[in-house]
Formats: C-alpha cells, structure tokens, sequence
C-alpha cells in the first residue's frame, strides 16, 4: 500500500519547482531534492511508529516538505539568487531533519538514510554506536535501526534475537508478540517508502 496522495503530490511540487531550472540549475534542484526528502521521510516515520504519532502520515509529510524545501533550495543556489532567501529554505529544511535528530540522535537518523539506500554496513555501524549511548532514546532507535537492517538483509534469526533488549529497552513493547509485530511495520514502513523515491524496494 502506498501513501495516500503523497507520490502524486510529491511529483507535482518537483515539477514545478525544477520546471524553470535547466543545466546546473536543474541538476542542483534534484540533488537537493533527493537528500533532503529521503531522511526526512525515513526518519520522521521510524519516529513516529517508535515513539508516538501517526508513522504514514510523518513520513507523507516529510516527503512533500522534504522535496520542496530541497528542490526550491536547490533551484535558487543554481540561480545565484538572493543568499538570504536561499538560506531561509535550507533553515527550514534543516529544522525538520533537526527535530528528528533530536529524537532518535544523529547516528541513528545517518544510519536510516544508509539503510534506505540499502548501505547495511553504514546503517549497522551508526546503530551500533546509537546503541551505546546513555541518551536511553538514542539507544532504542539504534536497536531498532538493527532490527530492521538485518530484516532487510533477510536475517529475520538474528533481528529476533534482539527482542529481549528491545522489550527490556521499549516501554511500548510487553513482549515477542509486539516486538514483532513492529518490526514488520518498521520494515514494510521502510519498503513503502523506497518506493516512493524510485529507489529499490529490495537491495540485490
């Protein structure tokens, strides 16, 4: 199942922000675009469905602002135009990823955006060391950031094996019944969203 509206919208806001750009300008655009949205997407749902909210509705969010606040961003530095009004859209981005950062840590929101483009050494040594960390929410996000890795690296044994870490760790989760049941939402979650940004639902 895909987001509601959010492919389409999403599809729209590019076109008309990059449709003025050519050369540079467009290139610009589009890679703005891409690493601004995917974090925020990644990120905001994986925060959402771990610590409270609505996970689809994070991600559809981050995915329409993501993109716009990129590719508009993207599109002004390859005009040359104005730096202040250039810098006001990056500021906007940033406080988006921030406030994300803010929840799950920096090496857990780095080692989602790895994940998503199916980097798994990167994403596991972010959540390895998210793991370590005596911030208890940055620790959980990177059990989770583990979980799903190794789901998605069709190691379902060893992400089970993390269930009694997670439960002792998640206030959310009682038991291997819950803990379960939200690492298929995790990865489901992540799928759904590749998808949207045309990157590979399963990495070879």
């Amino acid at each position: 199942m895909r987001f509601p509206f959010a492919a389409p919208i999403t599809a729209i806001i590019l076109a008309f922000a990059v449709s003025g750009c050519t050369g540079k300008t467009g290139e610009y655009a589009g890679r703005g675009a891409g690493v601004g949205a995917i974090s925020g997407a990644v990120g905001g749902f994986v925060t959402a469905a771990i610590f409270g909210g609505n996970p689809v509705e994070a991600a559809a969010r981050s995915t329409v602002y993501g993109v716009a606040a990129g590719a508009t961003a993207g599109a002004i530095s390859g005009a040359s135009a104005d730096a202040q009004q250039e810098e006001t859209f990056r500021a906007a981005q940033q406080e988006k990823q921030d406030r994300i950062r803010a929840k799950i840590g920096d090496d857990a929101f780095a080692g989602l955006t790895a994940l998503a483009k199916c980097d798994h050494a990167t994403a596991l040594s972010n959540a390895a060391t998210a793991t370590g960390s005596t911030n208890a929410d940055y620790a959980l996000a990177g059990l989770w950031l583990q979980a799903i890795t190794y789901s998605d690296q069709a190691r379902e044994d060893t992400a089970r094996g993390l269930y009694p870490d997670i439960i002792a760790a998640d206030p959310k989760i009682d038991d291997t019944t819950g803990a379960e049941a939200r690492r298929r939402e995790l990865v489901e979650g992540l799928t759904r969203i590749r998808g949207e940004y045309d990157l590979p639902t399963v990495c070879a």
